[in-house]
């Protein structure tokens, strides 16, 4: 490892908690455009929502980033409760649809960016991208 890549990555406090609610393709292909932007050294990976909700309630670092990934409208519901949890954290949220009604549910997240899970994610590399560089 270069010495500059060893001090970015320590100077950088930011951590990604990544929640994932399924494990099709569009989770995989989500889930490398997440690695191919963030050092995996800063990600938490959850697969259970009740894991994912028992971290937001631990100190977070500064500059943190949540990827979220609703598979189906009902695991989207299930996140609304999260929102008090969420404040602090920039979140970046993937829906299973455009219907009105789940970008109108989506929108109770307050996320910074909305991708779909059957996107390309390059747009979404983009943002985390640029939420990675500006948290240094």
């Amino acid at each position: 490892m270069a010495a500059d890549s060893f001090l970015k990555e320590n100077l950088n406090p930011m951590q990604l908690l990544f929640y994932s609610s399924g494990d099709d393709q569009n989770n995989k292909r989500l889930e490398a455009a997440v690695h191919k932007v963030i050092l995996e050294s800063k990600i938490e990976l959850f697969k259970r929502l009740d894991d994912f909700r028992e971290r937001l309630r631990r100190p977070m670092e500064p500059h943190s980033i949540a990827v979220l990934s609703a598979s189906n409208r009902d695991k989207l519901q299930q996140m609304k409760l999260l929102r008090g949890l969420l404040a602090e954290i920039c979140v970046v949220l993937v829906i299973p649809d455009r219907k009105k009604s789940t970008i109108e549910l989506a929108h109770l997240l307050l996320p910074r960016f909305l991708s779909q899970k059957n996107d390309n994610f390059i747009n979404l590399s983009k943002v985390l991208n640029k939420l990675y560089r500006t948290s240094h």
